[in-house]
């Protein structure tokens, strides 16, 4: 994975037999159509889809996930019985970590509000970013808001983070 970016696609029912599989979900996972996914990673964020699928309909995001040796951004979508996996293979070179505080620098960001965005750009709640500083929510929260602020529109979450 890496390079050019490429998704895999795999489409699984409610008992995780696999329905559908392009190429490249494939070449990573081996051809499963007609059987069921043995996949503990996939077969866990499956599982949490289907149980608050009665809540939330759409799509769900699993952001910065270790498979097969590769970071990748997951998205599932439910539709009916059917779930839809989507990978995005994550870019896994210091230089994307470079750009992105230098980015974030450019728009003003303190080093303290780069780290922190950095963090929740990699997936991390609220609390962990709390934990690995050692900073109160509330500090953390008052660094979140101030940062966005400074960052354009399509940047900053359209509904609360989680805690």
């Amino acid at each position: 994975m890496g390079g050019n970016v490429k998704l895999s696609v795999c489409v699984r029912n409610g008992g995780n037999e696999v329905l559908e599989q392009n190429d490249l979900s494939k070449s990573t996972c081996g051809d499963r159509v007609g059987s069921v996914c043995q996949n503990a990673v996939c077969a866990d964020m499956c599982k949490q889809v289907a149980e608050i699928s009665p809540l939330q309909e759409g799509m769900n995001l699993f952001k910065n996930q270790h498979i097969d040796g590769h970071y990748v951004d997951v998205m599932m979508v439910k539709n009916g019985d059917n779930i839809t996996t989507i990978l995005h293979p994550l870019s896994e070179n210091v230089d994307k970590t470079d750009k992105q505080a230098e980015f974030l620098i450019g728009r003003g960001l303190t080093p303290s509000e780069v780290r922190i965005i950095q963090m929740v750009m990699k997936g991390q709640t609220n609390q962990q970013i709390a934990e690995q500083l050692f900073i109160s929510k509330a500090t953390l929260k008052t660094h979140l808001n101030n940062a966005y602020k400074k960052l354009p529109a399509g940047m900053r979450p359209q509904s609360g983070r989680v805690s």
